[in-house]
């Protein structure tokens, strides 16, 4: 789950998703260089952060964020671990749809910054936990998890067959597991290719972390695939 300098980038460029389950909190201040941007729904208004660079919008082009939450069944109820929640794109869009989100990370700064994006929003984001971990051990308590997250990060994983086989034991029995990562080839997004691991490796090595009912999408997304599968 080590560091890359893609995710880092996006530190300054994130904008934490729209959308809210809970109240609307009266009001929000910005840091310097930031703008409210109130966005209104049927139902509810809500509050998103609006900042200097457009890299988090830029990163949606090519992510497809609810292409990727649409592999799991429905969350309203159940708490998920976000693997490498560097800056918290996901952490955020999964809190307006999951009860509890735990965002694990092993920078400091990066989870700092998830409390800060928190601030901003309101109180719609308290379901958010930011948790620090260390690269080789996922941090969870014993079935902690109805599901993880795992985005753009498992090749920086040490020893992905230990890690996977103890998240297993964070993860509730028949549990979901959703791996998104990017393919090889000559694409305009994501590490060099030496830095990848192409997904039938990563089956694999599921399947011997002793995951089942493992899957691969490589359709859905244009630059990486998505792999599910259940404790």
């Amino acid at each position: 789950m080590k560091h890359k300098a893609f995710l880092l980038g996006l530190m300054v460029g994130i904008v934490a998703c729209s959308g809210s389950k809970k109240e609307q909190p009266k009001e929000a201040s910005p840091r310097p260089g930031q703008e409210q941007l109130v966005l209104k729904s049927l139902e509810r208004e809500y509050i998103e952060p609006v900042f200097p660079e457009d890299m988090a919008q830029e990163r949606t082009n090519w992510q497809n964020p609810d292409i990727v939450l649409k592999s799991f069944s429905n969350l309203s109820e159940k708490t998920v671990a976000d693997v490498g929640a560097g800056a918290g794109y996901f952490s955020f869009k999964l809190a307006q749809v999951a009860q509890k989100v735990i965002a694990l990370d092993i920078d400091p700064k990066a989870l700092d910054y998830i409390r800060e994006q928190k601030q901003i929003v309101g109180n719609w984001a308290d379901n958010i936990e930011p948790r620090l971990t260390p690269p080789d051990v996922p941090n969870l308590l014993v079935n902690e998890a109805d599901a993880v997250l795992v985005v753009n990060t498992f090749c920086f994983i040490p020893n992905q067959q230990q890690y996977f086989e103890r998240l297993r034991n964070g993860l509730k029995p028949e549990g979901e597991l959703v791996i998104v990562d990017f393919k090889k080839g000559n694409i305009p997004v994501g590490p060099a290719d030496e830095m990848k691991m192409d997904a039938r490796t990563v089956r694999s090595i599921l399947r011997k972390a002793g995951y089942k009912r493992i899957s691969i999408d490589e359709r859905s997304l244009e630059y990486q695939y998505i792999i599910k599968a259940n404790n």
